[in-house]
């Protein structure tokens, strides 16, 4: 049995916990109101992160759908659960959703400019989710960055670059900015190099080198078919593009653009063909005669130190 002492403490703290602490329209909150409101809050954080991780791993992943698209379905099913939650749950505790909502827009107005990039980005993150410009997993172009998607979340994208540097960009960023997507349709990628050489090579034969050299690379396409294209008569050499289609180097293309020059090096240098570098020819047809008279006279090796057998 309880003792009576044991009784009395138990009772002081069931009213500690239910003493007013303030009111919320028609809602008394307490101790034991906030005590109970961080456990629906965590409830609801376990339940959408396992619809979300039963969602996308044991039904999304039998179907054909690409990793962007259960991505997406998958953080739209979250944000539905707290949604019902929040109507669900609410109520249970006791508020008033018509009074929530006018205490939230009042505090809205308050603190709404101090929030309104953060709105801003979450309503981003939600098109990018539904319209699917981007999806996880594409390689995209912004600016001078280049990267890999990994992550939509809430406020911020996360796109790993080819450094293995994780930017964090804001969703708003790749809704209102002009962003290339390399990869939206298909993971097949075009690449092209620039590759010149000396005006006394052989155009025919350069061209076949480079057919061998793509051809020779596994991570290169065989359709669509490799092709060299004639680009014209740069100042010292004759400039050529191999154009080449891969899917397996769309997220590390300056390993295949290395493998592509170190290729062709070895391959020109066991042919004998030139590799030009820029250079410049300067041919002085005479001296202005301003310049003659302005320039030192020679001095006799006398004065220097010279012996008599220099005059």
């Amino acid at each position: 049995m309880i003792s009576a002492p044991h009784i009395e403490v138990l009772d002081d703290l069931v009213e500690t916990l239910n003493a007013p602490l303030l009111h919320l329209g028609k809602a008394t909150i307490t101790a034991a109101w906030i005590l109970k409101l961080v456990g629906f809050v965590a409830l609801t954080v376990l339940t959408a992160r396992l619809v979300r991780n039963r969602f996308v791993g044991a039904v999304l992943r039998r179907t054909h759908l690409d990793e962007g698209a259960r991505y997406a379905s998958a953080r739209i099913a979250g944000y539905v659960v707290w949604c019902i939650a929040a109507l669900i749950g609410l109520p249970l505790l006791g508020l008033d959703l018509s009074s929530l909502m006018v205490a939230l827009g009042a505090i809205g107005v308050g603190i709404g400019f101090g929030l309104q990039h953060n709105a801003d980005n979450f309503v981003s993150g939600l098109i990018l989710l539904f319209e699917r410009p981007i999806k996880v997993g594409d390689r995209i172009q912004l600016s001078d960055l280049v990267g890999t998607v990994r992550e939509i979340r809430a406020r911020v994208t996360l796109v790993v670059t080819n450094e293995n540097l994780q930017i964090l960009l804001p969703n708003s960023e790749l809704v209102r900015n002009r962003v290339v997507n390399l990869s939206n349709q298909d993971r097949m990628v075009r690449f092209r190099f620039r590759i010149g050489v000396s005006y006394g090579s052989d155009v025919e034969e350069v061209r076949q080198i480079l057919m061998a050299i793509a051809a020779a690379n596994p991570r290169i396409l065989e359709a669509p078919a490799p092709e060299v294209l004639f680009m014209g008569f740069g100042d010292s050499s004759l400039d050529f593009d191999l154009r080449v289609a891969t899917r397996e180097a769309i997220h590390f293309p300056d390993i295949l653009r290395s493998e592509i020059y170190f290729a062709a090096w070895h391959a020109f240098k066991e042919r004998g063909i030139e590799i030009p570098f820029p250079q410049r020819d300067l041919h002085i047809r005479s001296i202005p005669d301003a310049w003659q008279r302005e320039a030192p006279s020679p001095t006799p090796l006398a004065e220097v130190g010279g012996d008599e057998r220099g005059r």
